[in-house]
């Protein structure tokens, strides 16, 4: 595997320019030009503050590893009737993989799981970053969502932040749409699984869109 596009630190200005965007602030013109193009990003991302339904039941929140290009009538039948599985079943089955200790690190006081397609698409970049850096990836994924709620500032059952990491062979950071969404079962009663954007149900897409 080659090492010569290693992905480059965020500098300064665009660690402060993604801050700022995460939390709904001014851009500074003091800035550099890829704090800009950073900070356009963020917010073109997360569009305008977005209005979650706050009254959507948690049970009506699915999730797949798959999301089929066109949705058939007796395909969602069929998904009706599929058993569902407790978070601990989830877990040992390796559908989720638990970060609940890193979460805790940086503030996040609940648990949290990501789903396997978010693991293996952002955290592992399609298999190609080494496993030292799978940790970063996800402290950089944890800590956008915790901005994204103290941006918010209310629960709601799914939302919606954007996280800023490079994925080779691009240097250069890129935003990646992600959904945290609120379950729970008799195990553990509140947690947060963050997925793609494409594996969440439509009924909890933000307004606006």
């Amino acid at each position: 595997m080659s090492t010569s596009s290693t992905p480059r630190p965020l500098t300064t200005d665009e660690k402060k320019a993604a801050e700022a965007a995460f939390r709904g602030g001014p851009f500074d013109s003091k800035w550099s030009a890829s704090a800009r193009a950073i900070y356009e990003g963020i917010t073109k991302a997360m569009g305008p503050r977005a209005t979650l339904f706050e009254d959507t039941p948690v049970e009506q929140v699915t999730m797949r590893s798959e999301v089929e290009p066109t949705a058939k009538t007796d395909q969602v039948a069929e998904a009706s009737q599929t058993p569902v599985l407790t978070r601990d079943e989830a877990l040992q089955a390796g559908y989720l993989i638990d970060v609940t200790p890193l979460a805790q690190s940086v503030g996040l006081p609940v648990s949290i799981c990501l789903s396997k397609p978010l693991w293996d698409v952002v955290i592992t970049a399609s298999h190609t970053l080494p496993e030292e850096q799978h940790e970063g990836r996800v402290r950089d994924v944890l800590v956008a969502l915790r901005l994204r709620l103290a941006a918010i500032g209310a629960a709601s059952p799914a939302i919606a932040f954007p996280a800023l990491l490079p994925f080779p062979p691009e240097p250069v950071p890129q935003v990646c749409p992600l959904y945290a969404v609120a379950m729970g079962d008799q195990s553990v009663p509140y947690s947060l699984t963050i997925l793609l954007a494409n594996e969440v149900s439509a009924v909890i897409k933000p307004t606006g869109n």
